[in-house]
């Protein structure tokens, strides 16, 4: 065997190796937790509902400052183990649920579709109190992940990094 060859026949190798494992993994979630299981479709899920939650308008919206991931976050480490527990629960649920009545997933849904399916949740009838709790501590976790943000607390309330900055000594009382 030539050097051309072998030096071919190692590129492909490993490439080959790279690529490989990847094939695989379709529904893999990015965001890795302890205590939730969730699926890639369930986390694009989150995104997509905490998208709705506080959409983008002129001004960013949840999906900019990754709220999904902040609220994911949240409910895996700052939850007690019961309230994981009715979380992943009610997780799994509105994802089902969403399925069986659109015949899709919830984030595949037409945003009428999602909209009606969130006024829905937030009248709380005929829906169990995991999938209420799921959404309710959702719903808290985004609005607490935009208002921490750093474009919100700049733009929005003026927060001002360095306390005192309209310090002026040299004026009389």
């Amino acid at each position: 065997m030539n050097r051309r060859a072998a030096i071919n026949s190692v590129i492909l190798l490993s490439l080959g190796a790279i690529v490989l494992p990847s094939c695989g993994q379709q529904n893999q979630p990015l965001l890795k937790l302890k205590n939730i299981t969730l699926s890639g479709d369930e986390e694009n899920m989150m995104m997509q509902l905490s998208e709705l939650i506080i959409p983008k308008t002129n001004f960013i919206g949840a999906k900019e400052v990754k709220a999904h991931e902040f609220v994911l976050n949240m409910a895996d480490d700052c939850l007690d183990p019961e309230k994981q527990t009715k979380f992943n629960l009610g997780l799994k649920e509105f994802y089902k649920l969403a399925k069986d009545k659109y015949g899709q997933s919830f984030k595949d849904c037409k945003p009428a579709q999602q909209n009606e399916w969130l006024s829905n949740v937030e009248k709380k009838k005929e829906f169990s109190e995991e999938l209420v709790f799921f959404y309710e501590t959702t719903k808290r976790y985004t609005l607490q992940a935009f208002t921490s943000s750093k474009d919100y607390m700049t733009d929005v309330m003026n927060y001002k990094m360095v306390p005192g900055s309209n310090f002026r000594g040299c004026v009389p009382v």
